[in-house]
């Protein structure tokens, strides 16, 4: 059957009359010529009339065919397939079904989730291809994974395929997966077929995202499995199905941060919660969760479109890990309703001293004021190479110096793994004895004795924006100064370190440096009295115990982790080793890898939940929790008019429904375009009235041909024009 995709242009036939008006209207004009009677012309006059008449037939044949195959040219003829010309009508296609499988696609609609649409859709697409008609099915996740990589004629073996595509708990890409379907059509190129490219997603602007940066062509160097060339574009139709709503609505909880970072026992903590909204805005319930235990519950008005930010107080609890969770209002896409963390509450800051007796009496009773002595354990400075510094949150040093160079390395492993190690000067230290120390926050250059009329000096922040001392306050009433005898005057600070607190306008008191996760401060001077009045000021007592907790809650691994990422473990699971086992939600065992000497990498996380440690000999413990990525949450529709402008395809189709996608495969791809073929013909005849209307204008004229006979029996010269 033939129809016609712009019949409008049909009107145009009327130009058909164009060339029948002019050729019946063509004028003769007689000029009388005496000539003798010669009867014997009038033979001649016959037959040159005969082939004028013909040849004028033939050229208005060919104008009239031109005029109306170009207005069928125009209007679009498509030969529909019909019983009786399958043959005529249908091309061979290869058909690529790129499936969205990221989690926004557990969208519930009317219909079901936009996954189980995207299913019916594609099987529906396979079992209206014809026997020799090839299709290929590729996933859009974070990275694209071929399904069925290579188009096939075995519709069953695609069928059974696709009925086992679900949701991923991950973000979507789906121009990597358009571009690496292009490459595997190219190598399997047949210029026979036609190649159409089906989008089954929900709608979502951000996996459509990487289109507006998608190469052209492939740069040196680049990957040409992420090119989309402009070839592709302009002869590849793209038919899209979104099938998640078109105005969705979604709340999620997207971040957490908790204060302070470091729980003791009985202590409050602040958790600061930001709220994500798609649609208009809301009122929902917010709850917190301990051990599956309901804390807290409020009403919050989550922003249209936006981020709301709240504020929880949760009241202390007992030492331990506990799991906990941050839970708004079931919605459509209920796997993004939950955001799981984990609390670290300590009984008490473990710390080591090692020093002579002499130097460490002060550090351990401002350590342990309360006369808890078995938060504070001293040892000989030799007793380092053998401790266990992993059991401490902190290490002092206090007139420890030199150190073995074995001691070294353990210090500076255990600060690298999230340690913060403290160093007092001290007599037995003498200046070239900081040097083999590579990790100090400055280069100690020498010792200096102070003046007493100059020993009186001030404690003050190097500088407003640090962290450690931003919310610091001195007990009420204390005036921030001490008596110096001695102090150690320091080069500049190495790369990473910097002063903290100042003895003086310009004199460097305590320094810092950031090593790994760890932190090492410094001081200019001794823990005891033959350097500085220091142990026996109001201040000595909260500012160790401020770098303790500043320091440890500075180095505590993050309360979530993010799926699809690679972790070191000793940044979020501290003290794993390799002959522990990480056990996944569901139970299964997550592989560790080596990433270098005593560290371990672990592999990128595909569950969301609960992960726990299992020490040989021991029982599963809670070591972190996975949650979803949640930009993919934000459920901004992209829109079908900005659709086209993004992808760059010349044919680009949105449709809503399955139905709407079977009715555009019908429309567009059931049937074969005469366009082609028809611009050929048209070529030829034009050619061909070219060639011939030439070659009639420039015959020479004959005698028979210029004269003519009346009725009179005249002889007279005849002139023609048309």
């Amino acid at each position: 059957m033939l129809v016609f995709l712009n019949p409008l242009f049909l009107w145009a036939l009327a130009a058909l009359s164009i060339p029948l008006v002019l050729h019946l209207f063509q004028r003769r004009r007689t000029v009388v010529t005496p000539f003798p009677t010669l009867r014997f012309l009038k033979l001649a006059q016959k037959r040159s009339s005969s082939r004028i008449r013909f040849e004028n037939l033939i050229l208005w044949l060919l104008r009239s065919l031109l005029l109306a195959l170009l207005a069928l040219a125009f209007a679009m003829p498509v030969i529909r397939r019909t019983a009786a010309a399958d043959w005529l009508a249908r091309n061979r296609r290869d058909v690529v079904i790129v499936v969205d499988t990221s989690y926004s696609m557990a969208y519930t609609t009317d219909r079901g989730s936009a996954v189980e649409t995207a299913r019916a859709a594609a099987t529906a697409l396979v079992e209206g291809l014809g026997p020799s008609d090839r299709a290929c099915v590729y996933l859009a996740g974070e990275t694209p994974q071929p399904l069925i990589e290579r188009p096939t004629t075995e519709h069953a073996t695609v069928l059974q395929a696709i009925r086992s595509i679900d949701w991923r708990p991950e973000g979507s890409s789906i121009d990597a997966a358009v571009a690496l379907a292009l490459v595997t059509l190219d190598q399997e190129a047949d210029g026979r077929r036609d190649r159409e490219i089906f989008v089954l997603t929900d709608g979502q602007a951000l996996p459509w995202q990487g289109f507006r940066s998608a190469p052209d062509a492939t740069d040196a160097g680049g990957d040409a499995r992420r090119v989309i060339a402009r070839a592709h574009r302009d002869a590849i139709p793209l038919i899209a199905l979104f099938a998640g709503a078109e105005r969705p609505e979604n709340t999620w909880p997207a971040t957490l941060t908790i204060t302070p970072p470091l729980l003791l026992a009985g202590q409050t903590a602040r958790l600061a919660v930001t709220l994500g909204r798609t649609g208009p805005a809301r009122q929902i319930s917010l709850t917190l969760a301990i051990a599956e235990t309901e804390r807290l519950n409020r009403g919050v008005l989550a922003e249209a479109d936006g981020e709301t930010a709240v504020e929880l107080v949760l009241p202390g609890l007992e030492p331990g890990v506990w799991h906990g969770e941050i839970r708004t209002t079931v919605d459509a896409l209920p796997c993004d309703d939950t955001l799981g963390f984990l609390l670290r509450v300590r009984e008490r800051l473990p710390v080591l001293v090692a020093g002579p007796d002499a130097a460490t009496r002060f550090l351990r009773v401002a350590l342990a004021p309360g006369g808890e002595a078995e938060t504070v354990q001293t040892i000989a400075p030799d007793a380092l190479t053998t401790a266990d510094l992993t059991a401490y949150e902190a290490v002092f040093l206090a007139d420890a110096l030199p150190l073995s160079g074995q001691a070294i390395l353990r210090l500076e492993a255990y600060v690298r793994s999230g340690g913060v190690l403290a160093i007092f000067a001290g007599d037995h230290a003498p200046p070239p004895a900081y040097g083999d120390l590579p990790f100090l926050p400055a280069p100690v250059r020498e010792q200096m004795a102070v003046p007493v009329d100059q020993a009186a000096r001030p404690i003050g922040r190097a500088s407003r924006d640090d962290e450690i001392f931003r919310n610091f306050r001195f007990p009420r009433g204390v005036v921030p100064s001490l008596a110096l005898k001695r102090i150690l005057a320091f080069d500049p600070p190495a790369e990473g370190g910097s002063v903290v607190l100042t003895a003086g306008a310009d004199q460097p008191f305590l320094l810092v440096r950031t090593l790994g996760r760890g932190l090492v401060f410094q001081f200019a001077v001794s823990a005891d009295r033959d350097w500085s009045t220091l142990p026996l000021t109001a201040f000595f007592v909260p500012v160790v115990h401020q770098i303790i907790r500043h320091g440890a809650g500075a180095a505590q691994p993050p309360p979530y982790a993010n799926l699809q990422t690679e972790l070191a473990a000793e940044a979020t699971i501290p003290g794993l080793s390799g002959d522990d086992r990480l056990l996944a939600p569901s139970g299964h065992e997550v592989p560790l890898r080596g990433g270098g000497p005593l560290e371990w990498i672990i592999e990128p996380l595909t569950e969301p939940g609960l992960y726990t440690r299992q020490r040989p000999g021991g029982t599963p413990e809670p070591a972190l929790v996975a949650n979803l990525d949640r930009a993919e949450s934000r459920l901004d529709p992209v829109a079908p008019e900005a659709l086209a402008d993004w992808t760059g395809f010349r044919t680009c189709r949105i449709v809503r429904s399955p139905e709407a996608l079977l009715d555009a495969v019908d429309e567009l791809h059931k049937g074969r375009l005469l366009i082609e073929p028809l611009l050929w013909i048209i070529l030829v005849l034009a050619l061909a009235e070219w060639g011939f209307a030439n070659h009639t204008l420039r015959r020479e004229s004959r005698l028979s041909d210029t004269l003519a006979i009346d009725s009179a029996g005249k002889v007279s010269g005849t002139s023609r024009t048309s």
